[in-house]
């Protein structure tokens, strides 16, 4: 039975509601129902309307994160790849390659893909390590994602009904800026939880006789 988990929507609803208000501030009658308070049918609709809002923003949100990992070189999971050494020690991921090659037998350069051995990897932590740590970064990372979005999307809305009201547009990007630097802490944060409790899920193992 699938476990409730309130973060699959609070990181849904929130950006919705981002962009809802924004459509509701500039443009007056689609929020009549504020006038004279608000139901709680009516904060049902609204409700459902950010939720609809939300994963169509998180559609956009997909492309934002592909094309800023894009531009930074490949997601966190792929930085050891690289040889970039801001996630893990030299020492780390040397141990990493080991692993992998001991593992799947695949190289260090295949988690550029971002597929095979990162999922492989995520299901022995799974499987064998903690995961509330990694599961936190990966939900605040997937909100903050959709927050950077709705943001971005809300400054176009308002040049789109206003150029002059260019500054308030500068804000909303200023805010998806901030956002998004937080959506980059977290994936930073999420490969080297992951990468960390692979290496100690392996050394935790007790040798088969």
């Amino acid at each position: 039975m699938h476990k409730f988990d309130p973060y699959e929507y609070i990181g849904v609803i929130i950006p919705g509601i981002v962009v809802v208000i924004t459509l509701i501030l500039l443009y007056p009658a689609t929020g009549y129902i504020l006038n004279s308070g608000v139901s709680v049918g009516e904060f049902g609709l609204i409700l459902i309307v950010s939720i609809v809002a939300g994963h169509l923003i998180q559609a956009f949100g997909n492309v934002f994160e592909t094309v800023l990992w894009g531009l930074s070189g490949g997601m966190p999971t792929a930085w050891p790849a690289n040889g970039d050494t801001k996630l893990l020690s030299q020492k780390q991921v040397d141990r990493l390659q080991a692993a992998l090659k001991s593992d799947f037998e695949c190289e260090l350069l295949e988690l550029k893909s971002g597929r095979g051995p990162i999922r492989e990897v995520n299901a022995i932590v799974r499987q064998k390590g903690k995961v509330d740590r990694i599961e936190t970064f990966n939900r605040n990372y997937g909100l903050m994602r959709g927050i950077a979005t709705a943001f971005l999307l809300a400054s176009g809305l308002i040049l789109l009904k206003d150029y002059h009201n260019w500054p308030l547009a500068l804000g909303m990007v200023f805010a998806s800026a901030v956002a998004t630097f937080r959506m980059v802490r977290f994936g930073e944060h999420y490969a080297r939880e992951m990468f960390v409790e692979y290496l100690r899920c392996r050394e935790l193992e007790v040798p088969k006789k």
